[in-house]
């Protein structure tokens, strides 16, 4: 009998230390004993939105002429960059894109931007200054563009993103990925887009993450991490400790017990 409850014991320990690693994988649904191949999404540029601040640098066979185009207004938003390639703080000069979407420059005036991507707009704008330049030279990319990451993860805060390209997977593992004690299955995307907001639900412990249209982020994205049953990793530490104590206690008691019946 006695024997029956110590092999009992020990099973039921090894069961919760295994459901509890369990909860902590990411992309369950993978097969680990194979290569699987599967087809993926094409990334797809983001597209320039009302408030943000693009920065032009603008160059010809004419410097003189060209050089009145590089000035813009200054975007004071202090952030820490983390992404892209720098820790530093505050944002250069650039245009601000208005509420209907346009910037303005010197001598063309309102020029549409918001709906175009990055590289649409570089392309139409190189066209319009070819009435005024020789050879004009265009470069230009979205100096605002951040991600907001809250809740139960290692660094939140705001990642400041350089090439307007950042995945789901990178924001989280910038902000320093999940605590033991975070919700995987349900993790929010938060998105403002053409006058709108959306709560996203995210499950981390699904590879179906990659094929989802959210999986690369847009500029202002939030995401939140819930966090599980324990409000810190510390308490989940002490608890397992604790567990441990009292299981390693109870182990030698059965076991000594065991021996001293069979004498």
């Amino acid at each position: 009998m006695i024997k029956n409850l110590f092999f009992g014991i020990l099973l039921v320990l090894f069961i919760s230390s295994c459901a509890s690693n369990k909860d902590l994988v990411y992309f369950k649904d993978v097969n680990r004993s194979a290569v699987t191949v599967e087809s993926a999404e094409i990334y797809k540029p983001v597209t320039i939105q009302p408030l943000d601040v693009l920065s032009i640098n603008i160059s010809s066979a004419n410097a003189e002429a060209s050089a009145v185009y590089n000035r813009g207004v200054v975007s004071n938003n202090p952030t820490t960059t983390v992404s892209g390639a720098t820790d530093q703080v505050g944002a250069p000069n650039g245009y601000l894109v208005d509420q209907n979407g346009n910037i303005q420059l010197p001598i063309l005036g309102n020029v549409k931007a918001a709906g175009l991507s990055v590289s649409e707009f570089k392309q139409a704008l190189t066209a319009m200054l070819g009435k005024y330049l020789k050879e004009p030279y265009v470069t230009t990319n979205i100096i605002n563009f951040k991600i907001t990451v809250l809740g139960d993860v290692g660094r939140p805060g705001i990642l400041r993103v350089q090439n307007e390209r950042i995945s789901f997977t990178d924001a989280i593992s910038l902000a320093g990925d999940l605590t033991q004690t975070a919700i995987r299955n349900n993790i929010l995307i938060i998105r403002e887009q053409n006058g709108k907001r959306q709560f996203i639900p995210v499950d981390l412990t699904s590879k179906n993450i990659f094929d989802s249209p959210y999986f690369y982020l847009k500029n202002n994205d939030i995401i939140y991490v819930s966090p599980g049953k324990y409000k810190s990793t510390l308490a989940v530490d002490n608890f397992n400790r604790n567990f441990g104590i009292v299981s390693s206690i109870v182990s030698i008691a059965i076991t000594i017990t065991y021996i001293l019946i069979r004498k």
